[in-house]
């Protein structure tokens, strides 16, 4: 009977006595683990929302031709500054094409907001240019067209 009270006793003693610090450390992994959890979570939002911001950015520009002279000659080179409204910033590569009617004609490619296009009237009544520059985004395509009309004389 002396044994089975000295098992006992040494059973509950061990059993009883539970490490404090584990508990501690347990208790302290599971915190950060649900810290970890909550941060990957905000950290996605966040980078879905600059992606949004970036493509509702690529969505709103415009492209503006400005010419270097005031009329343009027939037959001559004029050079267009073409600018997007937002300057000196770095766009994601894009190319640009020249529209003549259903045709699309790549002509370049650019990362700026501003590049030169020379456009050389045949007439008088060739008034027009239009340009329409794509920005693959996000395995999108943005396009933004561009149509300038200028004074055209002999």
């Amino acid at each position: 009977m002396r044994l089975t009270g000295i098992i006992i006793i040494l059973l509950l003693t061990t059993m009883g006595c539970k490490n404090p610090d584990a508990i501690t450390k347990t208790e302290e992994i599971n915190h950060l683990s649900r810290k970890i959890s909550e941060l990957q979570r905000q950290n996605k939002i966040l980078r879905d929302s600059l992606s949004e911001y970036e493509e509702n950015f690529l969505y709103s520009q415009t492209l503006v031709g400005v010419p270097d002279k005031p009329f343009l000659k027939v037959g001559k080179n004029n050079n267009i500054v073409m600018l997007f409204q937002t300057f000196d910033k770095k766009l994601p590569k894009y190319d640009i094409y020249k529209l003549e009617g259903d045709k699309q004609i790549k002509i370049g490619s650019n990362t700026s907001t501003r590049f030169d296009y020379n456009f050389t009237p045949k007439s008088i009544d060739d008034k027009e240019l239009k340009l329409l520059v794509k920005i693959p985004y996000n395995k999108k395509t943005i396009e933004i067209p561009g149509l300038m009309i200028f004074d055209v004389k002999e």
